[in-house]
């Protein structure tokens, strides 16, 4: 528990003393952030309702994990119990449920992988747009789309 809380107390240092910079962005920094901290990257980069989605998504999927593990256990305690008594039609049942769970559970697990690999990559990718230069028009430049009986020209001057 004392680990646990050094860890948070470094995260938090971390994240605070990162997310101060100045000049050009590290986008090292929000890839790390996610896969430290659900969410991490996209509050770094200050996309706070994706931190939120990617939070709620990488949660239930870790819950959805933790409860499948939860009915394997006691799916297998059952299991056991029914090998010692010889009931050979609880045993097939069991073993069926085992099997089960067994493969929700990885399934829940690579898909919780599978998302911490989106939001880390969806935030390695927000950082390099942070510094997006967003007025691609300058004053006198000019864009029409001219529509005509067989065709549509945009065109484009500056």
């Amino acid at each position: 528990m004392r680990k646990f809380g050094i860890g948070v107390i470094i995260f938090g240092l971390l994240f605070f003393t990162l997310n101060a910079e100045t000049g050009e962005p590290n986008h090292k920094v929000p890839l790390f952030l996610s896969f430290i901290c659900p969410g991490g990257g996209q509050i770094y980069n200050g996309r706070y309702l994706k931190a939120g989605i990617y939070a709620a998504i990488e949660g239930a999927l870790i819950y959805g994990a933790i409860r499948q593990n939860e009915r394997l256990n006691d799916a297998k305690d059952k299991l056991d119990y029914y090998k010692e008594t010889g009931d050979f039609n609880m045993i097939n049942e069991y073993e069926f449920y085992v099997d089960t769970y067994t493969g929700e559970r990885n399934n829940f697990i690579w898909m919780s992988v599978g998302a911490v690999f989106l939001s880390a990559g969806d935030a390695y990718v927000d950082s390099h747009f942070k510094s997006f230069k967003r007025d691609l028009f300058k004053d006198g430049d000019k864009l029409e789309l001219i529509p005509s009986v067989n065709k549509l020209t945009l065109t484009y001057e500056w």
